[in-house]
């Protein structure tokens, strides 16, 4: 794969991530491990909810949309992240969903202090299969600059 740096990328341009696919089993499993609210691990518990079934923790939808993401910088030279964007959930995500993350880049701009390397914003909305807005939230990096100091 070709690194691409800072200069490389260009504000507005799409990643193309997969789609993220949430089986009940996976939910399950999720749910006990890391978010075991009684609508992510227990059917009839879920049914009773104000979900009217079982739905996925927040983390995980988080978590299967950061993988699409990260699989999808095309070789981007990320140093590090340095922060995620206020998330924002829409509509709940359930067993058979199928999603779809439409991300780009944003805010470009190279450090002030460290002109070596730039800071870059990757925006996602997240629908599902019926074109419904599931999630809103940001990934904010610290990428390499090809060059010190140019653009």
């Amino acid at each position: 794969m070709k690194l691409r740096y800072f200069e490389d990328i260009k504000e507005g341009e799409a990643l193309k991530c997969a789609p993220v696919e949430f089986t009940r089993d996976a939910i399950l499993e999720f749910g006990r491990r890391f978010d075991p609210q009684p609508f992510h691990v227990d059917e009839d518990a879920a049914d009773a909810s104000i979900f009217k079934g079982l739905v996925a923790s927040s983390l995980h939808t988080l978590s299967a949309c950061t993988r699409v993401v990260v699989e999808a910088l095309d070789g981007a030279v990320i140093l590090t992240g340095v922060g995620v964007e206020k998330t924002v959930l829409f509509h709940p995500v359930r067993p058979g969903d199928i999603l779809t993350v439409n991300a780009q880049w944003a805010d470009m701009r190279r450090s002030a202090t460290k002109p070596g390397n730039g800071f870059a914003t990757v925006r996602c909305e997240v629908v599902n299969q019926n074109g419904r807005l599931v999630m809103r939230h940001g990934y904010n990096y610290m990428l390499a600059c090809r060059e010190e100091g140019a653009d």
